[in-house]
């Protein structure tokens, strides 16, 4: 088992984007174990997705973990930790990828509600 760090872009349905950053113990991932994904502020700190996003329906989630590990799921919980979503990784290959999108996890077609409470959680492997 390896630390990583995993960061990603969530767009909005109206348009608009969040830059996500990994963080647990330590700043990093801890493979096999979940750990939440946090918005960083203008101030440089961290929130949860919820905290500045409530009422905005996530239509896109790209996110990468560092060279040499993979994002194996993401998911996205309610406050009540119920999943309502889980979302599948895999090993991103640079060599067949265009424009430069190269991630873990790339989903779009998504019509997810942030509702006060919501997390978005990864777990990760080498």
């Amino acid at each position: 088992m390896t630390d990583t760090n995993a960061q990603g872009i969530i767009d909005f349905a109206d348009g608009s984007s969040v830059h996500m950053y990994g963080i647990s113990t330590g700043g990093v991932f801890i493979d096999g174990t979940e750990a939440e994904m946090y918005v960083r502020t203008v101030g440089g700190s961290q929130e949860s997705i919820s905290k500045s996003n409530e009422g905005r329906v996530i239509s896109r989630i790209r996110i990468q973990a560092a060279d040499g590990s993979i994002v194996t799921t993401c998911k996205i919980y309610n406050a009540s930790d119920g999943v309502v979503a889980f979302l599948r990784g895999s090993e991103r290959n640079i060599t067949t990828v265009k424009n430069d999108e190269v991630y873990d996890i790339n989903v779009r077609g998504l019509a997810i509600p942030i509702r006060k409470g919501t997390v978005i959680k990864l777990n990760t492997a080498d």
